[in-house]
């Protein structure tokens, strides 16, 4: 693993000896941002009003806990599929991430129910798209944000 890796997994909270020793941690730890992404965009591809806010609402359970709604999918659905083993925990910038990502989608689907149109896209679209760049290239604004705010810079890094 590049060190540079290494340091955005640290910086979105994961645990160091976990990603020094789970050989698997690159593939886990885009799962949840990727799923977000997919079940986000599903959502705005719907433009249903209940589906967000229900997806909103579930994403909050990893705003309290070490595990988000795509963490208990990955677990109950796909991961004797996927075969790499357990979802390790998530830290607080992840936790961050998810109460943010639950509120976007909420706001999104109260967008689609009064009909206008940039409250409805706005919100999902900004959480598709960093999802969809935490997934796919492992740098999370939030863990970057988070850095900053507590001085943990030396622990994130751009690509």
């Amino acid at each position: 693993m590049k060190q540079s890796t290494r340091k955005l997994l640290i910086a979105q909270g994961f645990n160091e000896q976990v990603v020094d020793s789970n050989k698997k941690i690159i593939a886990l730890s885009k799962w949840t941002p990727l799923a977000c992404a997919f079940f986000g965009a599903a959502g705005l591809a719907l433009q249903s009003p209940g589906y967000l806010v229900v997806l909103g609402i579930l994403t909050f359970i990893g705003a309290f806990t070490n595990r988000s709604l795509y963490d208990y999918l990955y677990k109950y659905v796909v991961s004797h599929l996927l075969n790499l083993g357990e979802m390790p925990s998530h830290g607080i910038p992840r936790r961050i991430g998810c109460g943010i990502g639950a509120c976007m989608f909420v706001i999104s689907g109260i967008g689609f129910y009064l009909d206008n149109l940039l409250l409805a896209y706005i919100p999902s679209l900004f959480m598709v798209t960093f999802a969809l760049i935490a997934g796919l290239f492992n740098w999370c604004f939030v863990s970057t944000f988070y850095g900053l705010i507590t001085g943990k810079k030396e622990e994130c890094c751009a690509i």
